[in-house]
């Protein structure tokens, strides 16, 4: 977990390869880098590689946020639960491609093609940011953050879904794991939208959203299509608007 901030840097505890119980310091470069996703969990010290009975392809996730998934998916298999990882740590430019392919209408958004039926890129922006944050933006790029079982919001109306949902509302806490994006109420009036696959290992990612919102600033909101559309949306509100669970 974080050991907390001051002027000189930001310190962070992560595990590292060699000894899991070495702490290594990261920098307030380091994490502005970690932050906006400007790094490779492949070759970063504090990231490892997802075991291939937890998902499909190669990903990564932070060591201590690693463990406490494999504790927790452990623990549900008992229960006859399993959970399977589909998206995990996110660099910039693989955010990029999710949000770029819908802005451009090569992945359709409900069926429809944005960039032919939303000539208004503030509203395609917001269509978009339904589900979907901006390269730079993601939680996904921290290595605490999961997508579990499926991406699909129907999935969760399943029979099997519901009973993974039903687990994990039971049980992650547990392991020092969050819903980040529960439903839109009065509790929760702005944000993406409800995501019941979205899990976040708040141990760590509370206090890296806390140095997120300390030096967001909308000139960092650059380097993709629709970056000027996304700027005139208040994207702080997004970031801003999730669960405040484990704080």
């Amino acid at each position: 977990m974080f050991c907390g901030f001051n002027e000189a840097a930001l310190q962070a505890n992560f595990y590292s390869e060699e000894k899991s119980t070495e702490l290594i310091s990261i920098d307030r470069s380091e994490l502005n880098n970690i932050l906006h996703g400007r790094f490779d969990p492949v070759m970063h010290r504090a990231f490892v590689k997802i075991d291939s009975i937890y998902c499909d392809r190669e990903m990564y996730m932070l060591e201590e946020a690693y463990l406490a998934f494999v504790s927790m998916a452990q623990a549900a298999l008992q229960d006859s639960v399993k959970l399977q990882i589909v998206s995990a740590t996110r660099d910039f430019d693989q955010q990029k491609m999710l949000w770029e392919n819908k802005w451009t209408g090569k992945t359709p958004v409900d069926g429809k093609r944005l960039n032919l039926v939303m000539k208004d890129v503030i509203r395609r922006a917001v269509k978009i940011l339904e589900y979907t944050a901006p390269p730079g933006y993601t939680r996904h790029h921290w290595g605490t953050d999961i997508d579990l079982n499926s991406v699909e919001p129907s999935y969760f109306d399943t029979e099997e879904g519901m009973r993974i949902y039903q687990w994990l509302c039971a049980n992650a806490s547990r392991f020092g794991f969050c819903q980040t994006y529960p439903a839109i109420d009065e509790k929760r009036p702005v944000g993406f939208n409800e995501e019941k696959w979205h899990w976040s290992y708040v141990v760590i990612s509370n206090a890296l959203w806390e140095a997120q919102l300390e030096q967001f600033s909308s000139r960092n909101i650059c380097g993709f299509k629709g970056c000027n559309a996304v700027k005139k949306v208040r994207l702080i509100n997004y970031l801003t608007g999730i669960s405040r669970c484990g704080e």
